[in-house]
């Protein structure tokens, strides 16, 4: 009978020092990200768990956010979170808003059920120097170079697919030495690329001009490309298939992901000028290259 006895405490012990293992788990390892005194990079302090609006907290009090800066609301929409900004966001200098607004989405997307992040300033989406909506964004978005500069440029090379001169095929077209800012993703510098076309003999464009960007992310090895309803209604006079392989292949062709999703507005349940499935995730295929 005593031997039971200590057998059941025993096993009540190793629960209990179980769930204070975890509980000590779940309550470190959350950072949240903010300007060093230069403001030319990121730093981070570690802290217990924390949820949207206790974040929010620890970034006015590390000075992301500020009296003017602040975020007046906020929407949770299943894994996106969507934060409102006044019109005083656009008093930052660039190289601020830059840093701080990696300092915001990699702080909140380390939050449960947080994936991406989206800016609004005064009801509208937040834009770039261009115009274009910045759309939603991940911690992988940004790189976090401490101590380095913010205007940090690296290059690389591209090789990218456009529609030739008839529309009916795919044909590559190699890019040297293109420059782009470290907190770019390369993804996402792959399909603006795709958006600034081509000039080139035999080679056509694929993304109207008219089409915005609302979002590039990756999620294990799928790419996820957000663009407005203009990718549609505008399109060119090309075969369908070659539109959406030539933003498939130059994906897969030049990172790390080996499947794309293309979404509209948002949606992915869209069939492609009634010829291309966009439902689910799509791999490279060179059937339609034209050397």
């Amino acid at each position: 009978m005593k031997k039971r006895i200590r057998i059941f405490f025993g096993f009540i012990l190793c629960i209990l020092l179980c769930a204070c293992s975890s509980k000590e788990k779940q309550e470190t390892g959350m950072y949240v990200y903010y300007l060093n005194a230069d403001k030319n990079a990121l730093i981070q302090e570690e802290y217990a768990v924390f949820g949207i609006e206790d974040a929010l907290k620890k970034l006015e009090f590390h000075g992301v956010l500020t009296t003017d800066v602040r975020v007046e609301k906020f929407k949770q929409n299943s894994t996106k979170l969507e934060l409102y900004f006044g019109l005083d966001y656009y008093s930052m200098d660039k190289g601020t808003e830059v840093l701080s607004r990696a300092a915001i989405v990699q702080t909140l997307t380390q939050i449960e059920n947080v994936q991406f992040v989206v800016f609004y300033v005064g009801d509208q989406p937040l834009t770039d120097n261009n115009g274009h909506e910045i759309g939603m964004m991940r911690a992988e978005d940004f790189v976090q170079n401490t101590g380095s500069s913010i205007a940090s440029y690296q290059t690389t090379d591209l090789t990218l697919y456009f529609a030739d001169k008839d529309g009916q095929h795919l044909k590559k077209k190699k890019f040297s030495n293109v420059r782009y800012n470290v907190n770019t993703s390369i993804e996402r510098l792959i399909v603006e690329q795709l958006m600034k076309g081509t000039n080139a003999t035999g080679y056509q464009s694929t993304i109207p001009k008219t089409a915005t960007l609302l979002g590039v992310s990756v999620k294990e090895d799928i790419c996820y490309v957000n663009l407005d309803s203009k990718f549609v209604s505008d399109s060119y006079d090309l075969n369908p298939e070659v539109t959406i392989y030539s933003i498939v292949n130059s994906l897969v062709s030049n990172s790390n992901i080996s499947k794309v999703q293309i979404l509209i507005d948002g949606v992915s349940d869209v069939m492609y000028k009634g010829t291309v499935d966009l439902a689910r995730p799509l791999k490279g295929d060179e059937k339609l290259l034209k050397e």
